[in-house]
């Protein structure tokens, strides 16, 4: 893979490595120097991110003013306040591309490890830190860190000096170090830059870079992009790798362990692979580290969309889902994978597909084949919900949005504020019984990898019919459980889901299943029922098998349900007819609900079909049947008689 990963950013066109750079707030100088280290002129400015803009409160406390002023002389200073700009103008451009060239290539390789407090740049021609890590505070009392900076700088510059060569390098060097000792503990600092760092805030970052060198009164030279670079480069070829005890030299090509690619637990013994043959992976050289560095570098910028594609041999497809982020940072995977579909009219296929948590690489596969469209899959509106008859899911993110994230209660993709997409197919998912029941906690737990790989990996036999069934048998008896009856409005808290899912499992009903013997499809046997009990009813026909029991069961319970005069209506009533396994035992409930409301004056519509599903018999275990007694109770239901239905229609709608 790291061959695929050096490839990809080898291709990309340059420009991309500044797509999404930012420059950061704070306070920027450009110092011009003699070779004493004595300060000839300088050039400032004060970058803010663009926002709404908010006054600046001056700090009139005089005892702060009289410890900050202290740290260079005790002249009275009249108080600035910096104009803070927003624009990018030349001069903080040329901050920017500094910046971009500076960073340590991790945290844990910075010039100053021991104090941390010139810890953002990897050069020995600029100066990078915080001004609120020069001061602590005892008692109330802010002092100057004098002695813990002058040896943070003394480690900064002695880590710095082993990547400048050559005379030129040496003499800014040089100067640049006598410069910055002076400034951070002597008193006779011009006047002019004390003013500038006394008011810089304390939040802000303050970046010092070495512009010129002023050779004698006739002389000047300036400190080159390219000489800075070198020295830069020199140390990330230096650093890049994890340990320099894993490096080997081969024709006089270093090579080691990535550290982008490779962490080693020593102090974790229980994170070793205590059983392999090897030690390490692999080895890479120093500018194919540098590139994995950079992969991951564009990654922690969003240049890169998360899930990642990266074909195999189409550098122009890398280079086409790139531009894509670069246009809209928060547009959706799914978008991308849009626009490559309509660019190459075919199914996509032969990439790598990279998916990232918390800066991470968790998953890694190979697609040979991409199938982006989805052929013969409709939701029927066989429960009407008043919306279209017939809904086409046309491709594998219309089923992540329309049926995968529905069917587990919206627990495995959210839309985020920003408007894109929180794909939960990795993360840590903790329960809380305020989002979710137990039942979706284990079955987003159990099947969302097999949806993962379905929809982003083109793997359609990942999804069995078995796995489908569980979920939305399991999901709508979580729902009936869950279900609240509004007495005044007569309506359920549970009446759309329940019916939104069994309209996706009946429709789906054998999708999933790979046999070759293919049954009727459920969603036409529920119309065929219908029929049937149009039949029962008028004496024309009796139940000939054990799924037209269930339906007609279904019926029945729902009917008796109607009679109920209970303050709770709720659809959790259901659960003793539900849980029944026996037909007898189940005949012998529905007998109960009988008894209860007999009472209740009773259509001629309902007689015939109680007493055949009361007199019908059958072995069989009622678990299996429940998808057809579910359809049963929730169908519209033919056993009220005209009249009847007029005056119940409310509930029974809402039942």
């Amino acid at each position: 893979m790291k061959t695929e990963i050096v490839n990809f950013v080898k291709d990309l066109p340059q420009e991309v490595f500044s797509y999404n750079l930012s420059l950061d707030e704070g306070l920027y100088i450009f110092v011009d120097l003699d070779e004493n280290g004595n300060l000839i002129s300088f050039e400032k400015g004060v970058y803010k991110k663009p926002k709404p803009k908010t006054p600046v409160k001056k700090d009139n406390s005089k005892k702060a003013k009289k410890n900050e002023a202290s740290l260079f002389s005790q002249e009275k200073n009249d108080e600035e306040i910096f104009e803070e700009e927003t624009e990018m103008n030349p001069f903080f451009k040329r901050c920017l591309d500094i910046q971009s060239n500076i960073q340590p290539v991790a945290q844990t390789k910075i010039f100053n490890p021991i104090k941390k407090i010139f810890n953002a740049s990897c050069t020995g021609f600029t100066l990078v830190f915080n001004k609120k890590n020069l001061y602590k505070e005892e008692n109330k009392v802010k002092y100057f860190r004098k002695d813990e900076i002058l040896e943070s700088l003394k480690e900064y510059f002695n880590s710095a000096k082993q990547y400048i060569f050559g005379n030129f390098e040496e003499r800014f060097f040089d100067a640049f170090q006598k410069f910055t000792f002076r400034y951070f503990s002597e008193k006779n600092i011009p006047y002019s830059l004390q003013k500038i760092f006394i008011n810089a805030k304390n939040d802000f970052k303050v970046s010092i870079y070495f512009r010129s060198l002023v050779l004698d009164k006739c002389g000047r030279a300036y400190l080159t992009t390219n000489s800075s670079n070198e020295t830069y480069q020199r140390y990330v070829d230096n650093k890049i790798f994890n340990k320099d005890v894993f490096n080997i030299i081969v024709e006089k090509q270093t090579y080691g362990i990535a550290d982008s690619l490779s962490t080693f637990n020593d102090k974790k013994a229980f994170l070793k692979h205590k059983t392999a043959l090897f030690e390490l992976n692999y080895r890479l050289t120093s500018q194919e580290a540098k590139m994995v560095w950079q992969f991951f570098e564009l990654r922690g910028r969003k240049i890169l969309s998360n899930p990642l594609p990266i074909f195999i041999d189409k550098k122009e497809l890398n280079e086409k889902a790139v531009a894509i982020v670069k246009e809209d940072e928060q547009i959706r995977y799914s978008e991308i994978i849009k626009k490559l579909f309509e660019e190459t009219k075919s199914d996509l296929g032969n990439y790598y597909l990279l998916f990232f948590q918390k800066g991470e690489l968790i998953d890694l596969d190979f697609v040979p084949s991409f199938q982006y469209e989805i052929k013969d899959m409709q939701i029927e509106e066989i429960f009407p919900l008043g919306g279209k008859v017939v809904k086409k899911i046309e491709n594998v993110f219309e089923f992540e949005r329309e049926i995968s994230n529905r069917i587990f209660n919206g627990q495995l993709v959210n839309e985020t504020k920003a408007g894109g997409l929180w794909l939960k197919y990795f993360d840590e998912i903790k329960y809380d019984q305020k989002y979710m029941t137990l039942n979706t906690f284990n079955q987003v737990l159990k099947y969302r990898k097999a949806f993962y790989d379905y929809v982003y990996k083109s793997k359609r036999e990942s999804i069995q019919d078995f796995m489908f069934h569980d979920i939305m048998l399991k999901g709508i008896l979580d729902d009936l459980r869950a279900d609240e009856y509004d007495n005044k409005k007569k309506s359920h808290s549970k009446w759309y889901p329940i019916r939104e899912k069994l309209n996706i499992w009946f429709s789906l009903y054998e999708y999933f299943n790979f046999n070759l013997k293919q049954e009727k499809p459920m969603a036409s046997r529920i119309k065929e029922h219908l029929d049937m009990m149009q039949k029962l009813v008028k004496g024309e026909q009796q139940l000939q098998n054990d799924d037209e029991f269930a339906f007609a069961t279904g019926q029945v319970i729902a009917y008796l349900y109607s009679k109920s005069e209970s303050a709770d209506r709720s659809y959790s009533r259901l659960e003793p007819f539900l849980q029944k396994v026996d037909c007898i035992k189940l005949q012998e409930a529905i007998k109960n609900a009988f008894n209860t409301y007999k009472h209740k004056a009773y259509s001629n519509n309902f007689k015939k079909p109680f007493a055949d599903v009361m007199d019908y018999r059958t072995d069989r275990n009622l678990q299996e049947l429940m998808p057809t007694i579910l359809a049963g109770f929730f169908a519209n239901n033919t056993l009220f008689a005209e009249k009847e239905n007029d005056e119940v229609s409310t509930i029974e709608n809402n039942f």
